[in-house]
């Protein structure tokens, strides 16, 4: 028995334990000695991903692509996926996580493949690992359950050559930085990613951003941003990003794009009106957006460079720590509530409380510099991932009908039940086919798939992935719309959708209803 037959026949034996192998659902899988494909699916109204109308149609799957469509003739004892009533579209491409880590320990990735994402691509914000081509080695002998690609980070640049200085690179360590850029790109990067609010992105300066991105040109590679500003200078800093694409000559994806402040709340003009302008001068702007009012980031990112030494001493008293205290109380006056302990391994206890609730825990009044202090006292304990309410949901509709806006989590491969991650880990794909599709109608489902499928794929230059068309890899997700819902919350992220019905990888079945398999066909994706 070869091994293709071997891992069909252990599906066979998942499927059956569950009860879904002769069940009403008609889910039937039978052997044959030489099947013309390896599994057909049928009775599923098929989006291609293109933004076209559904049609129905067969799709017969051979070799882990996707051989035919439409009205296919089929050997007896081909496999056969019935999905009557269902839609069947490319797997979903998330082009924002920061997977990497959590893929190397958790290379199932249920969070992700149970919501219908067949690939994700990390390396973002600044932060990847170096060198690429090691992590490629360390994931393909994971025998991973979704597809990976990855970008290079700059920030992880920077500190690899210049450690942790702040000052203007030298001739040399430009250079020097150039030089790990064009590795990583020959190893299969698929661009440089900027943090610009961490640190030591907000160090960097423009012109060193522009120097580093026209390495991309030759290779078509995407500068890909986390702004300097996603609230009041939202504007400034999203015209720093076209400017460096325009003189870099490169491709610009602007990161998990929001207007993340009360005072730039309703101005998505400040957005269209640049991306107007990007277009007038032919800079190729794209970006992608999570479907939720709240983000999630370490509490560091809210902590100025200066205020290391006031960490680390301990005092109350100094002017530095009276100074840093009531920096951040400005912050927390807009509302406690507004910002959430996530996973916080020091103090478990802490997670999923504001600091409104952390407060009245803690017998103390609910007032900015108290939480300002309890904020500096669970950074000197060990730090801990925040989520902040700053966002409105008419902005995240408006975004979201940007033509070349995709949808992305910024999530992580989680581990089930530990900490408390953003729920966007676990339900950004279902929640913007249930939500704002079927519930809201802010997109149509044609548009919607789209912006999760072919238009990323397009993005990062997929030959091969994003449509539902013969000769594509067979990434495959089928759903079905009245069922689909997200059942993660910020109290409870840990809880996967409904209403995904079958997961496919590269032509194998790794989900069924809500239940992973154990096939893991994910490949590495370089550029």
């Amino acid at each position: 028995m070869n091994r293709k037959t071997s891992r069909l026949g252990a599906v066979l034996k998942f499927l059956a334990c569950i009860g879904i192998v002769g069940s009403s659902m008609s889910f039937s899988l039978l052997f044959a000695e030489n099947p013309d494909y390896d599994l057909v699916i049928t009775g599923a109204m098929v989006l291609t991903g293109d933004g076209g109308a559904p049609f129905l149609a067969e799709i017969g799957i051979r070799d882990g692509r996707i051989a035919a469509i439409g009205n296919l003739r089929v050997a007896e004892g081909v496999p056969i996926l019935r999905a009557r009533g269902r839609f069947v579209c490319p797997g979903f491409i998330d082009i924002h996580t920061h997977a990497e880590t959590g893929l190397m320990h958790y290379p199932g990735a249920e969070n992700y493949l149970l919501q219908g994402v067949t690939t994700v691509v990390g390396g973002n914000c600044g932060s990847s690992h170096f060198p690429i081509s090691n992590l490629v080695k360390m994931l393909e002998r994971q025998e991973i359950a979704v597809n990976f690609a990855s970008f290079t980070g700059h920030n992880t640049i920077r500190a690899i050559v210049m450690g942790r200085k702040t000052a203007t690179p030298t001739p040399r360590e430009l250079r020097r930085m150039k030089a790990l850029i064009e590795q990583d790109l020959q190893a299969g990067s698929f661009g440089l990613s900027s943090g610009l609010t961490y640190f030591p992105g907000r160090h960097t300066t423009t012109k060193e951003l522009i120097e580093l991105a026209a390495v991309l040109a030759p290779y078509d590679g995407l500068y890909v941003t986390h702004m300097r500003s996603e609230g009041r200078n939202i504007a400034l800093a999203l015209a720093e990003a076209i400017h460096i694409g325009e003189k870099a000559g490169v491709r610009v994806q602007v990161s998990h794009l929001k207007l993340f402040d009360e005072s730039v709340w309703g101005k998505t003009h400040l957005i269209t009106d640049l991306l107007e302008y990007a277009h007038k001068r032919r800079v190729r702007i794209t970006s992608d957006q999570y479907p939720y009012t709240a983000s999630s980031t370490a509490f560091s990112a809210w902590f100025p460079r200066w205020s290391q030494p006031v960490l680390r001493s301990r005092t109350k008293t100094s002017a530095s720590y009276v100074r840093l205290k009531n920096l951040l109380a400005r912050s927390f006056e807009e509302g406690l509530d507004r910002f959430l302990v996530g996973t916080y391994r020091a103090y478990p206890a802490y997670e999923g409380k504001n600091f409104s609730e952390l407060l009245e825990m803690l017998g103390r009044e609910a007032t900015p510099q108290n939480a300002a202090e309890l904020l500096i006292d669970i950074q000197r304990r060990g730090n801990a991932q925040g989520i902040f309410f700053f966002m409105q949901e008419k902005d995240v509709e408006s975004i979201m009908q940007l033509p070349e806006n995709m949808i992305a989590s910024d999530g992580v491969v989680a581990e089930f039940g530990e900490g408390k991650p953003h729920c966007r880990s676990y339900g950004t794909f279902p929640r913007v086919l249930a939500r704002y599709v079927r519930e809201k109608r802010i997109l149509t489902l044609e548009e919607a798939v789209r912006k999760m499928t072919s238009l990323p794929a397009q993005t990062l230059r997929f030959e091969d992935r994003g449509l539902l068309k013969p000769g594509y890899w067979a990434d495959l997700v089928v759903f079905d719309l009245d069922e689909l819902r997200d059942t993660a919350t910020y109290a409870d992220p840990h809880q996967y959708p409904e209403g995904i019905a079958y997961v496919i990888v590269n032509g194998r079945v790794a989900a069924v209803d809500g239940r992973v398999t154990g096939e893991r066909a994910g490949r590495v994706i370089k550029r």
